[in-house]
C-alpha cells in the first residue's frame, strides 16, 4: 500500500538501554524512560548506575504516585536525575523490579490455562472414544493437544490481559490472529512503537491501552504513515494516561475512521480545534479532566458528535456567548447526548442556554451546586421545561404529560417576572417567550409572586385545611414538606367518627377538586400557594 510505513522503521529516540538484573530474556531490558512496577506502584526509570555510597546497579524511578517516592532524584549532594512532581523519586534494585512479559505471552498464559471443564470432560471422552474404535487404549493421541490449543486461540475474538507488565507485543498474530478486542490497560509500555506493532498484528476495532504511561516521541508526519495498521479501529480508550489535549490531538493521526474515544482522568483543560483529524468521531468521553470554562468545550468543534461525557470536570457556567438567547448554537450540532453530573454549574441559566443545543435529546445532570436550591423533582421540572427538545432526564423518560405539566408550573413561577419586560429575564429564561406561544399568557390569578424575603417564616406556605362538614383550620407548612405528612396531620385532624383513608384534594377559585395523587411529592409539585384549600374526603 502506497504511503504505509514498515512498523520496523519506526523511528527509535530512546537510547542509553541495558539488561534488566531481574531476567535473562533479550526482551526484558530497562532503559532510561522505561515503564516499571514495583510492588503495586507504577513508575518511570529515570537513572541507570551507580549511587554514590552504594554498591551495584540501581534504578533511579520517579512514581506516578507521588507519595511512593522519598526525594526529587537528589541525594546527598548528588542530583542523579529531576522528577516532576515534587518528593515523587526514589532508588531500587533491579531484583526489585517486577519481570517484565509481552503481550503475546501474557495472552497464552492467560487464556491457555483456562478451559472450561465440561469442555475439557467432552474432549476427554472423544479421545476415550477414538482410542476404544481404533482397538488401542493405550495410543498416544500426538499433536491432539497442540491442535486444540491453537483452534481455542484462533476462536478469540475479545482478549483483556490488564495489569501484566506487558513491555512488547510478541508475536501475538500467530497465537491469536482474529482478536478484534484487545485490553492491554495498566501494562508497563513506554511508548506508543508497541501498541502501533500489535495493531499491525491484529485487525483491531477496539483497543483499550488505558492506566498506560507512553511518551509521544514520533513526527505526526511518521503517525499519519502508520495509520494504515489502525485502518480498523473503532474505539480506543486512553484513560488515566496523563495526557493534554495537545497530545491527543498529535495521537489522533494514528486513527483515521475512529468513532469513539475515551479520553477520561487525564490533565486536558486547555482544547484547541481539531484541523485535519477526527471527522468520523461521534463519541468522547472526557469524565474527571480538570475543564472549568465551557469556552474550551466549544473549541472542540466535532461537527459529527453525538455523545459528551464531561462528568466531574469543573465546568461553574454554560454559555453560548455569539448565540442570541432564542436561537440555536452554531455548534455541536448533532449532539443528543450530554453528560454533566458533578460539575461545579451554579446558575439556572447555564440549564437555559442548553436548549440552544438543536439535537439534544437526553442530559444526564445530578449533584451541581444549582440543584441544591431545589428538591430533585422541582429541579428535574425546571431542567424539563427550559429544554425544549429533551427527551430523557438523568435516564427517565419525559412523558407528555410531564412535560406539560412542567411547562406551566414553570410559567406560573415565572410568569410575573416575564411581565416586567426585563431583558436579563430573556437571558435567564431563553424559552420563555416559546412557552407563551405555545400556552398564551398565564392568568394573573394563576401566577406566583417571588417574594425576596428568604426568612423561615416568609418560606412557610398558609394553607386552609377543610373537611366535608366544613370545618377549616388554618396551618403554615413548608414547600417541601412531603403529602404523606399532611395526610397523617389530616387523618389526626379530622378522623373522628369517619370511616375509611383520608385523601386529599386542591380546590381552586371554580370549586373543582383535583387529587393530590402521590404521597411521596412535597407540596411544590402540586404548585400550592398560600391561601390554597385542601379538602379532605374519607373512603
Amino acid at each position: 500500500m502506497v504511503g504505509a510505513m514498515p512498523v520496523n522503521l519506526i523511528p527509535k529516540f530512546f537510547n542509553g538501554a541495558m539488561e534488566s538484573h531481574n531476567g535473562d530474556d533479550c526482551e526484558s531490558q530497562v532503559f532510561i524512560g522505561s515503564r516499571v512496577k514495583c510492588n503495586e506502584d507504577f513508575g518511570t526509570v529515570k537513572y541507570i548506575g551507580e549511587v554514590q555510597g552504594y554498591k551495584g546497579i540501581w534504578y533511579g524511578v520517579e512514581w506516578d504516585n507521588a507519595e511512593r517516592g522519598k526525594h526529587d532524584g537528589f541525594v546527598e549532594d548528588v542530583q542523579y536525575f529531576k522528577t516532576t512532581k515534587p518528593g515523587a523519586g526514589s532508588f531500587v534494585r533491579p531484583n526489585k523490579i517486577a519481570p517484565f512479559t509481552t503481550c503475546a505471552e501474557a495472552i497464552r498464559r492467560y487464556y491457555g490455562d483456562r478451559e472450561d471443564e465440561t469442555v475439557a470432560a467432552h474432549r476427554r471422552t472423544v479421545i476415550n472414544e477414538w482410542k476404544r474404535e481404533m482397538g488401542a487404549p493405550f495410543i498416544e493421541m500426538v499433536g491432539f493437544e497442540k491442535i486444540h490449543q491453537k483452534q481455542k486461540f484462533d476462536r478469540l475474538q475479545e482478549v483483556c490481559v490488564h495489569d501484566q507488565n506487558i513491555t512488547k507485543a510478541g508475536n501475538v498474530a500467530a497465537l491469536c490472529p482474529n482478536v478484534r478486542s484487545l485490553d492491554v490497560s495498566q501494562n508497563l509500555f513506554s511508548n506508543w512503537r508497541e501498541v502501533i506493532e500489535l495493531s499491525a498484528q491484529l485487525p483491531l476495532k477496539e483497543i483499550d491501552v488505558s492506566k498506560n504511561r507512553m511518551a509521544i516521541d514520533i513526527p505526526e508526519e511518521t503517525l499519519e504513515q502508520l495509520s494504515i495498521h489502525f485502518s480498523n479501529l473503532e474505539k480506543i480508550n486512553i484513560s488515566v494516561c496523563d495526557y493534554e489535549w495537545s497530545d491527543i490531538l498529535a495521537l489522533s493521526h494514528l486513527w483515521p475512521k475512529i468513532n469513539e474515544i475515551i479520553a477520561a482522568y487525564n490533565r486536558i483543560t486547555i482544547i484547541n480545534p481539531p484541523k485535519v483529524t477526527l471527522n468520523t468521531l461521534t463519541i468522547l468521553r472526557l469524565d474527571g479532566n480538570p475543564i472549568d470554562s465551557w469556552c474550551e468545550v466549544i473549541n472542540l468543534g466535532l461537527k459529527n458528535l453525538k455523545v459528551l461525557s464531561l462528568n466531574d470536570c469543573c465546568i461553574e457556567e454554560i454559555r453560548f456567548k455569539d448565540t442570541k438567547p432564542d436561537a440555536k448554537a452554531s455548534v455541536f450540532e448533532n449532539l443528543e447526548v450530554l453528560f454533566l453530573n458533578r460539575n461545579k454549574i451554579k446558575d439556572w441559566r447555564s440549564i437555559s442556554e442548553l436548549n440552544k443545543l438543536k439535537s439534544l435529546k437526553k442530559l444526564y445532570f445530578l449533584k451541581n451546586p444549582i440543584q441544591n436550591e431545589e428538591d430533585y423533582d422541582t429541579g428535574s421540572q425546571l431542567i424539563i421545561a427550559k429544554i425544549g427538545n429533551l427527551q430523557e432526564l438523568n435516564g427517565s423518560y419525559i412523558t407528555r404529560e410531564l412535560r406539560r405539566g412542567s411547562e406551566y408550573d414553570y410559567m406560573k413561577r415565572y410568569g410575573a417576572e416575564w411581565k416586567k419586560g426585563d431583558e436579563q429575564f430573556h437571558l435567564e429564561h431563553c424559552r420563555f417567550q416559546e412557552l407563551i406561544d405555545k400556552y398564551g399568557i398565564p392568568d394573573d390569578s394563576l401566577l406566583v409572586k417571588q417574594n425576596k424575603d428568604t426568612t423561615l417564616t416568609s418560606q412557610l406556605l398558609e394553607i386552609n385545611i377543610k373537611d366535608e362538614n366544613g370545618k377549616i383550620l388554618k396551618k403554615k407548612f413548608p414547600s417541601t414538606m412531603a403529602v404523606q405528612k399532611l395526610l397523617t396531620l389530616a387523618q389526626r385532624l379530622f378522623s373522628k367518627g369517619k370511616i375509611g383513608t383520608p385523601y386529599l384534594y386542591i380546590q381552586d377559585e371554580t370549586h373543582s377538586d383535583l387529587l393530590m395523587d402521590n404521597a411521596m411529592k412535597d407540596l411544590a409539585f402540586f404548585s400550592i400557594k398560600n391561601g390554597d384549600t385542601i379538602l379532605v374526603k374519607f373512603r
